[in-house]
């Protein structure tokens, strides 16, 4: 595996900047950010969860962000950011909402990785037979630094991740089952969002491959039992006192109380 990237001078900067503020607050690094982009983000969250590892954080998976033409047009770039995922929680999950700052949640597919994906020109139509499982889950969501349209710091902050939710699963279905997939979200009962999922995000293998390539450029990949979220359908900021549930057709549901 290749080396980890040393981080040169404004970014170890900015990695210290933000270590420094989410161990004590105050402002955000705006600063430290200014002249940072999206490359930058990625090598600042390898350092920071090499730094999270070292006191003790178990590195359990991976997110994928700009899964949709959407989100990509919105940004202007081609590319497939990754977060590191820290905390897998079994659904149904209690979430201490006073714990977690400004929660949110964002119904994704879970997929359990079952053998090895790496490099740069995955062939998304490989993916399956590497997958082990499809679980219905949800994206835990913590808003620690305001970054205002920092893409770097967003990065660099893993994402937003705080955690992920893994509900019940299948065996890795076909890539048009996953489209066809019917994502239903209700709190306390009440239904609150619907769709096809190919109607939100791009097909999860595809994202899956893509991911593979970014996580490439700095010597990592998907590795057995690691837990991946492939794009959000839909968030929801969420409040102590309710229970949230979502369905997806054909593969399982999860659930997650805030308390």
């Amino acid at each position: 595996m290749t080396p980890p990237r040393q981080l040169n001078p404004a970014q170890l900067a900015a990695a210290d900047a933000l270590a420094a503020y989410l161990a004590g607050g105050g402002e955000a690094p705006s600063e430290a950010f200014a002249d940072l982009g999206f490359e930058d983000g990625l090598a600042i969250q390898c350092e920071m969860q090499r730094r999270a590892v070292s006191n003790g954080a178990v590195h359990a998976g991976w997110k994928v962000g700009l899964t949709s033409d959407r989100a990509r047009t919105t940004v202007g770039i081609d590319d497939r950011p990754f977060g590191h995922v820290n905390r897998v929680l079994a659904s149904p999950a209690d979430l201490p909402s006073a714990e977690i700052s400004k929660v949110s949640i964002e119904p994704e597919m879970c997929f359990v990785i079952g053998e090895r994906i790496a490099g740069d020109d995955v062939d998304p139509a490989s993916v399956p037979a590497r997958i082990s499982q499809v679980c219905a889950g949800y994206e835990v969501n913590e808003a620690r630094v305001a970054v205002g349209g920092n893409l770097a710091m967003l990065v660099a902050d893993n994402l937003t991740n705080w955690a992920i939710v893994r509900g019940s699963g299948v065996d890795a279905p076909a890539a048009e089952e996953l489209d066809r997939c019917v994502v239903t979200v209700t709190c306390d009962g009440e239904e609150r969002f619907s769709c096809t999922a190919v109607d939100e995000v791009d097909n999860p293998y595809l994202s899956i491959a893509r991911l593979a390539a970014t996580l490439h450029r700095f010597g990592l990949a998907l590795e057995p039992r690691q837990c991946v979220i492939t794009g959000a359908y839909a968030r929801f900021r969420v409040e102590a006192g309710q229970r949230w549930s979502t369905d997806y057709s054909g593969i399982g549901a999860v659930e997650a109380v805030i308390s």
